[in-house]
């Protein structure tokens, strides 16, 4: 086959296939985009799949980037960094309620329906209104509603919910935000105060309370918090409906970085799930969709620590756009991005592809094996072709060589990424991967020796005395002799299980399972000696493993 690479190509220095984060890719993006079906359903306002689902790099805020280029007039794009939530947990009354246990997911869906609906009547109205006039906004969509075709009662609410808010209406998010919450604080500080005088909720007077006094401070804001917000929710809701009747007018509000340190964590939590909620029961409105990216491993810790009585996870799952590459996907996302890379330099319309640059073979296997095993996702491929990049400084393509020598910067990379992806809730996972080094690439648990957990957790609990997270904690456990070394080993290969590091073969008959793959959970009872455990190609080189020839 002859080569389609132009004669004069060379890697240079800092020559790249794309970023790992899609906010800084979006060169590439607009010309190396692959539609996937996820891509088609997510932009499709009659499908109700909302929450696209994915480990990090497996192409979340790439789609919305995407959505963004491909609809700019339709899309509204809020972080929550940008909506003043720390207010929410700067406020004494709110703390001081949650630590009673009062039930304030009803606020919170509040915050978020009255956040989501100003957004998307603002967006409506920047399209309908010329003139920049906050007023006159507000005077439009107060006589939309005057005139409407909605019931009357309908109609009222809507007027209603107008008129209390005025010209606030449009004013900043973070602005509506806190006086949201300042208002709800005003509520019960006026609530309390009718019925027990001398005491307020912010105060250190409360300390003092009887039980009794306490059950009815309990009592009587459980009773503000839900029942003035269920009138308002049911407004929220009308004012959209009574809008978005147009379908050439429709809109997508997109939430991205859920999984960062917006507000302290058990409340973030608890918005997360309130967010799901609003988004659920707005699901009908008519012309808009509300598009949220998350984790798999975050939506699981919100509905353990955020869920109320009653839950039921299935009710979920119809939302779920869970994003999976096929190795086809992945090479041809690559090769897209390979020839853009030629073709910027050399404006040439030739066919440029991976299998040009790269060595046809590597260690029995086909190149396409060799890098789909060790690239299941976007940023994986990306970041492994920008190592061979480097590899290849001054070289129109990789030998075997370098391309050996690539893959173990990149084994490297992806092993300290793998830690920094999952350091909330592991902390120290690097440590705890020292028990996989040298091993097979794959063995029985039983070939773990037990003097090598037991010596790996008296190392942690001598370096870090003030144990903070599961492997930490439960190798402190180990050494104080609370917990036996066979219990933490099955710990120790769910964790490595869940986050991706290995497969795992609880039965004979069975075929290794991966989590990225499948979604199955594993619980520590399920694992024992027998066992079979496969680490990721991927991590083999910074784990010093040997890849066995039969996979």
């Amino acid at each position: 086959m002859n080569s389609t690479i132009p004669q004069e190509f060379k890697f240079r220095k800092l020559d790249i296939v794309g970023f790992a984060s899609a906010e800084d890719d979006l060169s590439f993006l607009k010309t190396c985009f692959v539609e996937t079906d996820e891509y088609r359903a997510l932009k499709d306002q009659e499908d109700l799949r909302q929450i696209v689902l994915g480990r990090t790099g497996s192409g979340k805020s790439a789609l919305f980037e995407r959505l963004k280029m491909d609809e700019p007039d339709r899309v509204i794009s809020l972080e929550p960094h940008d909506l003043a939530l720390t207010h929410i947990s700067n406020s004494t009354i709110i703390r001081y309620l949650s630590s009673l246990q009062v039930n304030l997911d009803p606020f919170y869906k509040l915050l978020w329906r009255h956040v989501l609906t100003v957004e998307i009547l603002k967006k409506h109205f920047e399209q309908q209104v010329t003139s920049d006039s906050r007023w006159q906004q507000w005077s439009s969509l107060f006589q939309r509603f005057q005139g409407s075709s909605m019931r009357d009662k309908e109609a009222r609410q809507a007027i209603e919910y107008l008129r209390r808010w005025g010209e606030k209406f449009w004013v900043e998010t973070e602005y509506r935000v806190k006086e949201i919450t300042t208002t709800l604080e005003k509520n019960i500080e006026a609530g309390l105060k009718a019925h027990l005088p001398n005491i307020h909720a912010s105060s250190d007077l409360t300390k003092n309370l009887t039980e009794e006094e306490k059950s009815e401070i309990v009592n009587r804001s459980q009773h503000i918090v839900s029942e003035a917000q269920v009138q308002d929710l049911n407004k929220t809701i009308k004012l959209l409906e009574g809008v978005l009747s147009d379908r050439q007018k429709s809109y997508y509000v997109i939430i991205d970085r859920l999984d960062e340190q917006w507000v302290e964590e058990k409340l973030r939590y608890r918005l997360i799930m309130a967010l799901m909620d609003s988004i659920k029961e707005i699901t009908h409105v008519p012309n808009v969709k509300i598009l949220l990216a998350i984790r798999r491993d975050l939506i699981d810790r919100v509905f353990r620590l955020a869920r109320s009585s009653g839950f039921q996870e299935e009710k979920y799952q119809s939302l779920y756009l869970p994003l999976s590459w096929s190795p086809d996907g992945i090479l041809e996302l690559l090769d897209k991005r390979v020839g853009a890379l030629v073709a910027r330099r050399y404006q040439t319309t030739r066919n440029v592809t991976h299998r040009d640059l790269l060595p046809r073979q590597v260690e029995g296997s086909s190149i396409r094996e060799f890098v789909t095993r060790r690239a299941a996702r976007p940023r994986d491929v990306i970041s492994f072709f920008n190592k061979c990049i480097e590899a290849a400084e001054g070289r129109p393509k990789l030998n075997k060589d370098s391309l050996k020598h690539a893959e173990g910067e990149y084994s490297r990379q992806r092993l300290r990424a793998l830690a920094d992806e999952w350091n909330a809730h592991f902390p120290g996972l690097l440590d705890f991967t020292e028990v996989l080094k040298s091993q097979p690439s794959s063995f029985s648990l039983n070939q773990i020796q037990y003097n090598a957990i037991a010596d790996m957790c008296l190392k942690s609990a001598i370096e870090h005395p003030t144990a903070q997270g599961v492997l930490r904690e439960n190798a402190s456990k180990v050494s104080d002799a609370l917990i036996s070394v066979e219990d933490f080993k099955r710990t120790l290969f769910m964790i490595f299980y869940r986050i991706g590091l290995v497969g795992l073969k609880l039965e004979t008959y069975q075929t290794a399972s991966w989590n990225d793959e499948s979604g199955q959970m594993v619980s520590p009872s399920e694992i024992d000696d027998t066992t079979s455990v496969v680490i990721h190609t991927t991590y083999h080189r910074a784990l010093g493993i040997k890849p066995s020839k039969h996979r």
